[in-house]
């Protein structure tokens, strides 16, 4: 991604326009996580790499900004607010506007992870990641549309297909694109989930330890017919899905076939395994971190930062 303040904005395809530094996950989540007023973040594996409130890419125009902002206020004050009163009670209800929320987040982190960090870049999912992407996207920019019925879009059309001395399966597939791209985006393939990490784990300590990490990224799981973006704050593990209908596993293992499963029970295990990966990496990477940590007397800053900034409340 370009560090030139003008580009072209990622949702509504405007060209040459100043582009805010938007937030991947929203502010307010960072805001949420902070237990020490000018506190700092830091990446885990290179604590020297520090950020205010979260990373922040050339991504979208003043308008498109603004936008979200309405359904990340909404979250915030309906969703996380009210589960961060009592974490173990059930969690508040998934509303339209909460359930508008959690896609314009997944869509910010899988364009991320695709468009800024060229993740997939020689992966044979790349193309249904792009799928994905643009399923999210599509489904967005209608309701943006909606929203400033007088804006006009850049939007571009689609060509009709050139179906000569093509396959007869590439034929109809590209056919099919082309007659319902005008149509509202069908999400049927796409379900969001909320769980929280006492959930998956019934473990305090699981909780407390990712209380103040704020972790966002895509990825998909072995039987390669779920592809996920999970987003994990606060004691919660926020997944969109996208199980696609054509997909179909040939195996003769029942392992592989049974994890295939699209099934509430299947999802939570695909997450807590993912998790369980994570924590995985984390801990291989332990020492190398605590290294770093001790280079040039940084846990002694931090520490210090971390005294002076408590005593202050």
């Amino acid at each position: 991604m370009s560090k030139n303040k003008y580009g072209t904005c990622a949702l509504c395809k405007q060209e040459n326009v100043e582009l805010r530094q938007s937030h991947i996950i929203p502010k307010g989540v960072f805001k949420r996580a902070k237990t020490v007023p000018n506190s700092r973040f830091r990446n885990y594996y290179e604590p020297k790499q520090i950020y205010q409130d979260g990373i922040k890419i050339r991504m979208l125009c003043n308008d498109c900004e603004e936008f979200f902002s309405k359904y990340e206020r909404a979250f915030d004050n309906r969703f996380l607010d009210v589960y961060l009163a009592n974490p173990k009670n059930h969690l508040p209800k998934i509303t339209n506007d909460i359930y508008f929320y959690i896609v314009s987040v997944s869509w910010r982190i899988i364009y991320d992870d695709l468009y800024n960090y060229q993740s997939f870049h020689e992966d044979s999912e790349r193309d249904v990641m792009l799928e994905f992407e643009q399923k999210l996207w599509r489904f967005i920019i209608e309701k943006y549309k909606e929203s400033k019925p007088d804006k006009e879009l850049p939007m571009k059309e689609l060509p009709i297909p050139d179906l000569r001395d093509k396959p007869f399966g590439v034929q109809i597939a590209e056919a099919e694109k082309y007659f319902n791209h005008k149509k509202p985006e069908d999400m049927s393939e796409i379900q969001n989930y909320v769980f929280t990490l006492y959930e998956l784990y019934n473990s305090d300590d699981i909780s407390s330890f990712f209380d103040s990490m704020i972790i966002g990224y895509s990825f998909y799981e072995r039987t390669h017919t779920k592809y996920y973006i999970i987003s994990l704050y606060k004691g919660l593990i926020i997944v969109t899905l996208f199980s696609r209908k054509s997909n179909m596993l040939l195996s003769d293992k029942c392992n592989l076939i049974r994890g295939s499963s699209k099934s509430r029970n299947q999802i939570k295990k695909d997450i807590k395994d993912e998790v369980d990966n994570l924590l995985g990496i984390m801990a291989s990477r332990y020492e190398e971190t605590q290294k770093k940590l001790d280079e040039n007397g940084l846990r002694e800053k931090i520490a210090e930062r971390y005294t002076n900034n408590t005593n202050k409340k």
